[in-house]
């Protein structure tokens, strides 16, 4: 099951793990943040785009029991430890992972199919180049621009169908207006400060595919007290 070097992280969410390497990416806590501020009904459709080895995946499919989930990624082997988790977990029955771009994926999976699409996206912008790392290629726009992104998740979800995405706060503009442009309207953004005395680093935006004006943004979330320890709603939203 494991290759050299490999480890079995542990998600602490109902014995379930993740295959991870240490010379690669490792997922970082913004993955779970996005499924625990998500909303997946049970029995529901979920494409995970960019899902490198699985841990949003892995996480939907045990915690909000969705009839199917999806995850696309385009590394091989990140792809390959993503299903490999999947069995590790015995959710074969639930979830596929797919080696793929995001680019094209609604003609291997359909138009108009998911019900929700989760996304932990590449955050920074670049050119466009070769010889990207592993990490890199997870970290930057390289081979996935937020507008190809947007147009994607916008071909795969059902008319109404609901779109959560984790994202760093530089970007809240770009996200905002690209995500209305492709027709998926900015329904809620949830704010994320590391501490009270920090700023916001990260959000959570949620969009309704076909959605009328309207957005709440509720008061931020505070991960950490200033000690390091979570916060209450911090040890509420990981689980802890």
């Amino acid at each position: 099951m494991l290759a050299e070097k490999e480890r079995l992280d542990d998600l602490e969410y109902n014995g379930l793990r993740i295959i991870q390497h240490p010379d690669g990416y490792c997922f970082t806590s913004d993955s779970v943040l996005l499924v625990n501020l998500a909303h997946v009904k049970k029995g529901s459709r979920v494409c995970d785009l960019c899902t490198g080895s699985g841990v949003v995946a892995v996480l939907c499919a045990g915690k909000y029991q969705p009839e199917e989930v999806v995850g696309v990624e385009l590394q091989e082997r990140l792809a390959d430890m993503a299903k490999r988790s999947v069995l590790y977990n015995h959710l074969e029955n639930v979830v596929k992972i797919l080696h793929a771009p995001v680019q094209g994926i609604e003609r291997e999976i359909g138009f108009g199919t998911f019900d929700t699409v989760l996304v932990n996206p590449p955050y920074a912008p670049c050119e466009k180049k070769e010889g990207y790392s592993e990490e890199e290629i997870c970290k930057s726009e390289a081979f996935l621009t937020l507008p190809e992104l947007l147009e994607t998740s916008a071909k795969i979800l059902k008319f109404g169908g609901t779109f959560f995405m984790v994202h760093k706060a530089y970007r809240l503009c770009d996200v905002l207006c690209l995500m209305r442009q492709y027709g998926i309207e900015p329904k809620k953004i949830t704010l994320i400060q590391p501490k009270a005395s920090k700023d916001v680093d990260t959000f959570v935006v949620e969009g309704k595919k076909g959605g009328k004006p309207y957005m709440t943004v509720p008061a931020p979330v505070v991960v950490y007290e200033e000690d390091g320890s979570y916060s209450e709603t911090g040890r509420r939203i990981y689980g802890k």
